[in-house]
């Protein structure tokens, strides 16, 4: 072979050589790419089971959520038709879904902090609901059932909605007797002063009006009109001026079912009615009928529907008539059936109820059995505490099974007379009476003053418990149940 062919035999190795060894270089790339393929096809797979998974997952999760709405739900049903039975309200099923849908639809927030509490406790309570939408399911039946759907529509039904001082509690501030007479002893004496503060501590005056209620017994008629009633001793009756009074104590509701509203007949006792409406205070216990003296009065204060009823049993004479179906008067509790079932009506209504009763001894220190029996009966019925008036002194407070019953407040505001009294402050949560305290004041020289000396406040605190039969009284003013009195004894 000569040179020419041996350099050709070499040029042909050299192609065979880049020949294979391109074939190897595209075998190799065709080995990666189809790794690569292989891997993108897998990660594909991979990724479609994913999201099968996903969705699967999300659909179980999601039927897992409608189930524990769908329980929720149910419980809260429960919850509603519990109240409603507990309160002598007989419901259809539907009629129960129905106000769980709405509360769905208006408050869907409430709902998923309700949904929240459900998933901890797989329950709902009363206070569950409360806690979540910031209103009793009383406030919220109302709500639902149009009751509050405006101020002239809730007014209608003798509700009331006040801004609260605190959150998630009311602050009820009680007096006793108060008597504006013309010519009398305060009046007098305010007319030589002109100024309310002069009269009643500023210090009280600033609890009164800083209260969420603040509620009263009005003893005496505000009119132009009228005459004195025949053969009655005492007769009380301030001008419609003096209303003004009432406005700067801060005045919210008061009773009139006393032996005194009527002192000057009917005239004068429906325009003291409609002056408290001018005036915006509400009344309980007397009306120009017997509906309207029965009628109760609530106070929604945050989220809580507070109740209000009143009667009397105070006269030895009675000159006071009772409401019937077309005259003015009072309701009375001398038989205490009818007013019994005012309270057991009253009390299906809101979260707390005060009775209030005019009854017992006056100037007498120490309550009856029979004060005591009708007390009892009342709290029975249904009020969770009942306060009493009429015998111008400070009588006792005794703790029963059933609740407290504050016999007398003694007077407020009535004379020239030196004597204890105070005010009665309660304060109430959802669940009911969280706290009762008592300021301690004196009446003295047609004025009604705090009693700011510790000493003197320790001496009306002892002089309470005294005549009460379970009580203890803290320095602070606070009252606390005292158990076990026998075995203590």
């Amino acid at each position: 072979m000569n040179e020419f062919e041996q350099a050709e035999e070499r040029r042909k190795r050299q192609r065979e050589e880049i020949k294979q060894k391109r074939i190897r270089q595209l075998r190799r790339r065709m080995t990666i790419s189809g790794c690569i393929l292989l891997c993108i096809i897998i990660a594909l797979s991979a990724f479609a089971v994913n999201v099968a998974k996903k969705k699967k997952l999300a659909a179980e999760q999601k039927k897992q959520l409608e189930q524990e709405i769908a329980q929720m739900n149910e419980s809260l049903n429960d919850c509603y038709n519990t109240f409603l039975t507990d309160n002598g309200v007989s419901a259809e099923k539907s009629d129960v879904t129905a106000f769980t849908k709405w509360l769905e639809k208006n408050y869907s927030e409430e709902m998923d902090d309700l949904f929240l509490v459900y998933q901890k406790n797989k329950k709902i309570t009363a206070q569950d609901i409360y806690d979540s939408f910031g209103a009793t399911l009383h406030v919220l039946s109302d709500t639902y059932e149009g009751k509050l759907k405006d101020e002239a529509t809730a007014a209608k039904n003798h509700i009331y909605e006040k801004k609260a001082a605190e959150n998630g509690t009311v602050q009820i501030t009680a007096a006793g007797d108060l008597c504006l007479e013309e010519d009398g002893y305060v009046l007098d004496y305010y007319d030589t002063v002109n100024d309310l503060s002069k009269c009643i501590s500023k210090s009280i005056l600033d609890q009164t009006n800083a209260a969420d209620i603040f509620f009263l017994n009005h003893e005496y008629c505000i009119s132009d009109r009228g005459t004195p009633l025949e053969d009655k001793y005492y007769v009380f009756r301030a001008k419609p001026e003096r209303m003004k009074l009432l406005e700067q104590m801060g005045t919210d509701i008061v009773s009139i079912a006393n032996n005194h509203i009527y002192d000057y007949g009917a005239d004068a006792m429906d325009d003291t009615i409609d002056l408290l409406d001018q005036a915006k205070i509400t009344h309980v216990g007397g009306g120009t009928n017997l509906d309207e003296a029965k009628q109760p009065t609530y106070y929604i204060i945050n989220g809580i529907k507070i109740g209000f009823v009143a009667a009397s049993e105070g006269e030895q004479y009675k000159f006071t008539p009772e409401a019937t179906d077309s005259t003015t008067g009072i309701l009375t509790s001398y038989d205490t059936t009818e007013y019994n079932q005012v309270i057991a009506d009253a009390s299906k209504e809101c979260d707390y109820l005060i009775a209030y009763v005019h009854w017992g001894t006056e100037d007498e220190d120490m309550y009856n059995s029979t004060q005591t029996e009708h007390g009892k009966e009342f709290l029975k019925s249904g009020a969770d505490i009942v306060i009493g008036g009429h015998p111008h002194v400070l009588q006792g407070i005794e703790y029963t099974e059933d609740g407290p019953i504050v016999y007398s407040l003694g007077d407020f505001w009535f004379n020239d007379e030196t004597k204890y009294t105070g005010l009665l402050n309660l304060e109430i949560t959802s669940e009911g009476l969280k706290q009762m305290s008592f300021t301690p004041c004196e009446q003295k020289d047609s004025q009604t003053q705090y009693l700011n000396n510790a000493e003197s406040q320790r001496a009306l605190f002892d002089h309470l418990q005294e005549i009460s039969p379970n009580i203890t009284i803290d320095d602070t003013g606070v009252i606390t149940e005292l158990k076990d009195v026998d075995a203590e004894s």
